[in-house]
């Protein structure tokens, strides 16, 4: 009986230790929402963009159009910041544009150039036409406006395995915070 106590107690305080311990996984607090859906667009270097360009990567997705006057110029400033902070090879950063038709893969390069956006991260996207941007938008759940202005101002977080682990709003100061204390992590 005492022997059978002890072994109990012994067990007990060894699975206290095991969980008490911090993981080393940047995500394992976030929920999971989605998986990325398929996707095929051109970056502004006129190179195909799919799903696989971000295998193995923790990618941060945002929506965009260059002729913005509004939000798009302080999203991708946060988001030049963010580029800038975390210099790990294993993050990916991602811009699709909501005005496939405004923005060809020159305009996007010519948007990059103006704005000093250099690091190769960071890829601008186009996607060829409205029903593929809509899909796309539908299947990282923010859904799909026809007016490009109505576009989400959010950085979308997908972990390595392309899985959505969460929505962060681009102009809220402590979401941001939030996000790059994830971004810290990855190695």
């Amino acid at each position: 009986m005492i022997l059978l106590t002890g072994s109990f107690f012994l067990n007990s305080c060894v699975q206290s230790e095991r969980t008490q311990q911090p993981s080393n996984d940047p995500f394992a607090s976030l929920k999971e929402y989605g998986s990325l859906p398929e996707f095929t667009g051109y970056t502004d270097e006129n190179k195909e963009a799919n799903s696989s360009l971000l295998k193995s990567k923790t990618t941060i997705i945002s929506f965009f159009f260059t002729s913005c006057g509004d939000i798009c110029p302080k999203l991708n400033l946060v988001k030049s910041r963010i580029v800038k902070n975390h210099a790990s090879e294993s993050l990916r950063f991602i811009s699709v544009t909501v005005d496939p038709l405004t923005d060809t893969p020159s305009h996007l390069r010519e948007h990059r150039q103006l704005m000093q956006f250099t690091d190769k991260r960071w890829s601008f996207v186009r996607m060829d036409n409205d029903s593929i941007l809509e899909s796309f938008m539908n299947g990282m759940l923010i859904g799909y406006a026809e007016n490009p202005q109505n576009h989400t101002a959010r950085l979308i977080l997908l972990d390595s395995k392309s899985r959505i682990r969460g929505y962060f709003d681009a102009l809220d100061k402590q979401q941001v915070d939030s996000l790059e204390s994830i971004l810290e992590k990855v190695q």
